[in-house]
């Protein structure tokens, strides 16, 4: 009895690993403001003037599945939208990823935020606090061919 097989370890691991990966309150609406910015290269990290607002959402949708948006604002109201990012949460944070554009927002149970984005080889570490608020209406940006 005192010797745990290896069936039942991993199955104690899974276990562990499943609920720190899910989303305990999933009715989340929150607006984030952006208090400071770095923005990184090869020649190293400078700060930079924050511009952004953000907005995450996590929530059950009318079809009962769980459902997500992460909108990122410029001034103007103009926004990169992303519905449906992937949320997670684990160590008393939330996640919202979005591998295909290169970024990845985390939220602290204090409602403090790190947005990380990358682009190409330059990276933007955005932080500021988030508080919770209704579901937005934005403009898409809509992008332009050269």
């Amino acid at each position: 009895m005192e010797r745990i097989t290896a069936l039942m370890k991993t199955v104690l691991v899974l276990a562990i690993v499943l609920h720190a990966a899910a989303i305990k309150d999933p009715d989340i609406w929150q607006e984030c403001q952006i208090e400071s910015a770095t923005l990184c290269g090869a020649g190293g990290c400078k700060p930079v003037a924050p511009t952004l607002k953000l907005f995450l959402g996590d929530y059950v949708g009318e079809s009962g599945r769980r459902a997500g948006y992460y909108y990122r604002c410029r001034r103007g109201n103009l926004c990169d939208i992303v519905d449906d990012p992937w949320i997670g949460e684990s160590g008393g944070y939330r996640a919202f990823v979005m591998r295909d554009r290169g970024v990845i927002a985390r939220v602290g149970a204090d409602n403090s935020v790190t947005d990380v984005a990358t682009i190409e080889d330059i990276v933007l570490i955005s932080r500021g606090r988030c508080w919770k608020t209704q579901r937005p209406r934005v403009e898409r940006i809509v992008e332009r061919a050269n």
